[in-house]
């Protein structure tokens, strides 16, 4: 399936595209390959337009010959789903359905095959499930939620490799051990710096280095929180590494260097993160209240003590015996 993808300014977006189709020496382009041999199929051609982020979004009219293209809000582009609001919810989905389809064809041949060592388990498991889970995963811009998605299912495959059920009561942490496989958490900031050190080391001609470098030089966002960019998701992983942000392409530039610093830093976060979901296991075990503040605000009308001044505030205005 071919798609045309375009992304609009000033509403210049579409002419052009149609300019384009009609190129060269206005001769349609599909008749043009048809002289090297090549068949455009204008059933399988569709047209994904994306407007700029104030205009307004029209439905884009692309003729080529007498047939008018499908336009579509979203498409598949080398296995991953790209969406009109530039958002991952449909990726994210479409990596589980695919992860969950790979693990489902192995169940009765590798994971309950009981002929085959734990470890050989694990190896397929991270070769053929995992690989598909976290396909694409460098250029995401994942949020908490995403992340909370994804670890369940990793948990919930562990749990049938390791033939463990719920009723056995065996935290996280322990499947992982058990496992020893890392949590998607720390997967994830690995991926993606291997990826940035990579893009970093490209000639600066190529077009993933200059996306990544690149900046607008006019435009400005919408009233509200700004979405979440790759740079601020790229910055979130380097400081979970402990990696500087200012000089982190300076120790890109060697690949060995690189690759040792971010995996020493994946193995330092997951010790980290396990260590707090212990910690928080054990209060709850011990059913332990977390400290309060040492600064109290005192109401001086009914002498209730506050946390807070906003919360004193906030009861004073409440509060019968004012006035």
């Amino acid at each position: 399936m071919t798609t045309m993808v375009v992304a609009g300014r000033n509403g210049q977006a579409l002419p052009i595209l149609q300019l384009l189709v009609n190129f060269p020496h206005q001769q349609p382009g599909w008749e043009a390959a048809e002289l090297f041999g090549l068949e455009v199929s204008l059933k399988k051609t569709e047209v994904f337009y994306q407007p700029a982020c104030q205009e307004v979004f029209h439905h884009p009219y692309i003729i080529i010959g007498e047939s008018e293209l499908k336009s579509v809000q979203e498409f598949n582009y080398l296995g991953s789903i790209i969406s009109l609001d530039g958002k991952i919810d449909k990726e994210i989905d479409n990596m589980l359905a695919k992860a969950y389809k790979a693990f489902c064809k192995l169940h009765k041949r590798v994971w309950c095959n009981k002929l085959l060592k734990k470890s050989t388990k694990i190896s397929v498991y991270r070769a053929t499930v995992l690989s598909t889970l976290l396909y694409g995963s460098e250029s995401w811009d994942i949020y908490r939620h995403h992340l909370r998605l994804l670890e369940c299912f990793h948990q919930r495959c562990l749990h049938t490799i390791l033939n463990i059920h719920w009723t056995d009561y065996v935290t996280n942490v322990s499947v992982l051990e058990q496992a020893v496989v890392m949590n998607i958490e720390a997967m994830f900031p690995r991926t993606q710096l291997c990826w940035a050190g990579h893009v970093s080391r490209m000639e600066n001609y190529h077009l993933p280095k200059i996306v990544l470098y690149g900046e607008l030089a006019t435009g400005c966002h919408k009233k509200g929180a700004p979405k979440r960019r790759y740079k601020d998701s790229l910055k979130q992983s380097l400081s979970l590494g402990h990696i500087d942000h200012h000089h982190w392409s300076t120790l890109a530039s060697n690949q060995d260097t690189w690759r040792h610093t971010i995996y020493n830093a994946a193995a330092s976060f997951e010790n980290t993160c396990r260590i707090i979901l212990e910690e928080k296991r054990q209060c709850r075990k011990n059913h332990v209240l977390p400290i309060p503040p040492k600064e109290t605000f005192c109401c001086s009308f009914c002498n209730r003590t506050c946390l807070s001044r906003i919360g004193l505030f906030s009861h004073q205005r409440t509060c019968s015996k004012c006035g």
